[in-house]
């Protein structure tokens, strides 16, 4: 059986004795095989993967600057 996570953002309150709202934005899965994902709701039929680095590194994306 999958089980569900929630994913939410703490907003606080000013002048409000530091009083917290929490916002659901999306959910997590995980599934029996072990798969992970992740749906935001601000980005509806957009499911994503969640997967381990397995220690390799990661590309670098360098933004240069340029007249379009």
């Amino acid at each position: 059986m999958s089980k569900f996570y929630n994913v939410v953002v703490k907003k606080v309150i000013p002048n409000s004795a530091e009083k917290a709202i929490y916002h659901k934005v999306g959910t997590v899965k995980i599934t029996k095989n072990g798969g992970w994902f992740l749906q935001m709701y601000h980005q509806p039929h957009t499911e994503f993967m969640i997967f381990p680095n397995h220690n390799e590194t990661l590309p670098v994306i360098e933004f240069t600057d340029h007249e379009a």
